[in-house]
């Protein structure tokens, strides 16, 4: 009798250990932690009926970097009058141009400047090696409007017809006295539009440039239009 009570006593602290480890264990359970808690509250909420179309990878396009491609000349690019169908040379140069998107519907100028973009000046030269202002300008005019324009800015100043700045178009010449007020014309670009000209610069190839720029603004010398 003795040992029976001695087992049943000692047996009692291991079952009420049992019963406790066990309630603990459903009750740790069917409890979220404060953790879970944190992260689910902080869990990103998604916003129902948006889909979003994959682009086409099938249209990709470069921009004229030192090292890569540039556009080739010849068919000019995609051109749209609708901002959602517009082609992302339209887009790159409306904002070097600062005009609207669908403004830009002169695909092949833009594919002829883009062509051209960067390409560094050289005295005399007349290719993608190496090309001058009025080198430049004889073949844009030649190429987009199949006009023939003489060598040098300076000629090319006496051959065409005086325009106010307020007259220009696109295709116009600019004109700019850069050695002197005295020494005459001596560089040349194409007008554009929103007062922006392309030129090839002594100091940074073929760009855009706008007429207000201080230092063209000071070397002003007119403009002329093609006879």
């Amino acid at each position: 009798m003795y040992k029976m009570l001695k087992l049943s006593w000692f047996m009692l602290p291991v079952a009420l250990a049992a019963t406790s480890c066990s309630t603990q264990r459903k009750s740790t359970a069917s409890t979220p932690s404060a953790a879970s808690n944190k992260k689910a509250s902080g869990s990103p909420r998604f916003i129902d009926n948006i889909s979003i179309k994959p682009a086409d990878s099938s249209r990709r396009y470069g921009f004229a970097h030192a090292n890569a491609d540039r556009y080739a000349p010849g068919p000019s690019v995609h051109t749209a009058t609708l901002i959602e169908n517009s082609d992302p040379l339209q887009f790159k140069y409306s904002i070097l141009l600062g005009t609207p998107v669908e403004d830009l519907t002169n695909g092949k100028m833009i594919s002829f400047i883009e062509d051209w973009y960067g390409t560094r000046y050289k005295y005399g030269g007349s290719d993608k090696n190496g090309i001058d202002c009025s080198s430049f300008s004889q073949t844009f005019i030649s190429t987009l409007y199949g006009l023939s324009l003489p060598r040098t800015s300076a000629q090319q100043f006496q051959n065409s017809r005086r325009l106010k700045k307020g007259e220009l178009q696109e295709g116009d010449l600019v004109f700019f006295k850069t050695r002197g007020r005295k020494a005459g014309v001596s560089h040349v670009g194409v007008y554009l539009r929103n007062n922006k000209f392309v030129h090839a610069s002594t100091s940074g190839g073929v760009m855009i440039n706008d007429l207000d720029d201080t230092y063209y603004a000071a070397h002003y010398a007119g403009a002329g239009r093609i006879l």
